[in-house]
């Protein structure tokens, strides 16, 4: 029962109950003095003795209105204080259980729940009291995972960075303590310097494009583009420099005149650090990387996979994740800063797509993008 009907019932009974006591009382009343009055009469006393009964009878009129108003103040009263509670126990238990309830919350339970289940108007109340808690627990948990990303990401810098600036410094020293002494020792250190300056570039130069886009303070300018345009122009662009590296890039299909909006130099760049990835962890001299582009329902899939050695399969969900590579030791700050598919994956998420990764069934690694298609209009 709902306490907008208790409230309704207590207010008709406070009314209903006294009235109807009162009568049944005055009834009685009346109903036994008319009694005692007969008989009196009925002796045959005369005139003045009937009137010794009637005044009697007024006197005892009076104090019985007074005794029946005294009843009626006192059922009341009482009345009142039994509906009161019959009210206000639905209405306590219920805030009890909500005061219980926070302070559970603020002292950390975030798994606290209330277990409410009357029909009234507090139940609703005590379901957005579970869903906040569930809210809480959330935002807690994302809490906790950016402070733990956090301590990784200074944890990484450091690392990463470390072994460059130690290579810089020793080289350095090497040239003023003049252990390289020919022309051609003294290049070779100086080329080392430059190399390694250059990594420390890249690494800043990522970390830096890493954190605009986490705070969503990175320029994008999404265009209308033909998917298969633009990987036809990006491996035209750059299968040179990637079979250099030893990695030979195949287009298996694409489909033409399907079109997305993107930011190309956000697609190009999501294109180049997944490449990269297979052209740094190849294990053998040379690697194929094959892409292709189909259209599925509402969306364009666009896979890369190369004939790697693969990842392990619960390496898989966290290759995405900012700083981490598969190999745990780290050692080899040659083969990027571990940013480039976190990277990617922050684009692709800003073109309302997704990005996954699974290992092929012989050896080797495949990169599924998923963006959804823009449909009748024709792109760049």
């Amino acid at each position: 029962m709902t306490i907008k009907k208790r409230l309704f019932i207590s207010n008709l009974l406070m009314m209903v109950v006294p009235i109807v006591i009162y009568l049944i009382t005055v009834a009685a009343a009346i109903f036994t003095l008319s009694i005692l009055y007969d008989i009196e009469l009925g002796g045959g006393r005369g005139a003045g003795y009937r009137a010794e009964i009637l005044a009697a009878g007024g006197v005892s009129v009076v104090f019985f209105a007074i005794a029946v108003f005294t009843l009626l103040v006192v059922i009341v009263i009482i009345t009142n204080r039994l509906l009161t509670k019959f009210v206000f126990k639905r209405i306590m238990q219920p805030l009890e259980m909500l005061s219980d309830g926070v302070r559970h919350i603020s002292d950390g339970d975030l798994d606290y729940r209330l277990n409410y289940s009357a029909k009234d108007e507090f139940a609703p109340i005590c379901a957005a009291f579970n869903d906040m808690a569930a809210k809480l627990k959330i935002a807690d948990e994302i809490v906790q995972k950016s402070e733990q990303n956090r301590k990784e990401l200074f944890s990484s810098i450091s690392h990463d960075l470390r072994s460059p600036l130690t290579s810089i410094k020793a080289f350095a020293e090497g040239l003023v303590d003049g252990v390289a002494q020919t022309p051609e020792a003294q290049q070779e250190y100086l080329q080392v310097i430059i190399q390694k300056a250059d990594d420390v570039n890249s690494m800043v130069s990522q970390l830096f494009l890493y954190s605009k886009m986490d705070m969503g303070n990175y320029p994008n300018n999404p265009e209308i583009l033909d998917v298969g345009k633009e990987i036809e122009e990006f491996i035209a662009a750059s299968s040179e420099e990637y079979k250099a590296k030893g990695l030979l890039i195949k287009v298996v299909g694409t489909t033409t005149e399907v079109c997305i909006n993107a930011d190309p130099l956000q697609l190009r760049s999501v294109f180049a650090n997944i490449l990269d990835n297979s052209a740094k962890y190849k294990h053998k001299d040379s690697a194929i990387a094959k892409i292709t582009a189909l259209a599925e329902d509402e969306f364009i899939k666009i896979i890369f996979e190369d004939n790697g050695v693969g990842v392990k399969d619960e390496m898989l969900p966290k290759l995405f994740d900012a700083f981490y590579r598969a190999d745990p030791s780290r050692n080899n700050p040659q083969q990027g800063s571990g940013l480039g598919l976190a990277i990617a994956r922050k684009a692709i998420e800003r073109m309302g797509g997704n990005i996954s990764a699974e290992n092929c069934k012989k050896s080797g690694l495949r990169i599924i993008i998923k963006i959804p298609i823009v449909k009748g209009v024709q792109g760049k």
